[in-house]
């Protein structure tokens, strides 16, 4: 075959045609498979409820289920997400319960995430706390509250949150709701008490 200056042989040109439609099939075929095999969403946050005094747990769908069942009915328009407790809500959760004995009083909220975000766990007890005045209860994380703690909302209860069960190691006390548990205690928490 001859070839002028600029020509190049028909099968070079043929050649080159095939690697570019081969390689831009296997491009087309490399993102399919990529956008087919695109991660599973994340879980739904958890919103449970745990009894400090019996250890006993329940999840529920929303934050305002979790409310719900936590005072037994008596709160039942808590907002969807635990982000959203505002003064007026966490007024309504530390007010007094009705008789005594007849529920839970709402003790404190720990979240997995800062800025009161992600799954919140509701901390319950048979009675209050006298904030500071000595333990009032204590309580082992597990589960996915295990060394997850990132943000708290405090109601009757100051919260102290140990590095270690059984309420042992590094501790931080925490008087008032906290965006951000800081940096020593930040998804370390393996107990927690409540003064």
């Amino acid at each position: 075959m001859t070839t002028t200056g600029q020509e190049r042989p028909v099968s070079t040109r043929t050649s080159r045609i095939a690697i570019a439609a081969a390689t831009t099939a296997l491009a087309l075929a490399t993102a399919a498979t990529t956008a087919n095999a695109a991660p599973a969403p994340a879980p739904a946050a958890a919103n449970c409820v745990v009894d400090v005094d019996s250890g006993s747990k329940q999840c529920y769908g929303t934050f305002r289920e979790a409310v719900a069942a936590s005072t037994q009915g008596r709160i039942a328009d808590a907002p969807l997400s635990a982000k959203h407790i505002d003064r007026k809500l966490a007024e309504r959760l530390k007010a007094s319960p009705g008789p005594a004995g007849a529920q839970a009083v709402q003790l404190g909220v720990i979240y997995a995430d800062s800025n009161y975000g992600g799954s919140a766990l509701v901390l319950t007890g048979g009675s209050g706390c006298q904030s500071g005045n000595g333990r009032d209860a204590q309580l082992n994380l597990d589960g996915i509250w295990n060394n997850s703690v990132s943000s708290l909302t405090t109601l009757s209860c100051w919260l102290e949150l140990w590095d270690a069960p059984d309420t042992s190691g590094i501790h931080q006390e925490y008087q008032q709701s906290t965006s951000y548990v800081g940096d020593a205690m930040n998804d370390r928490a393996s107990s927690v008490a409540l003064l």
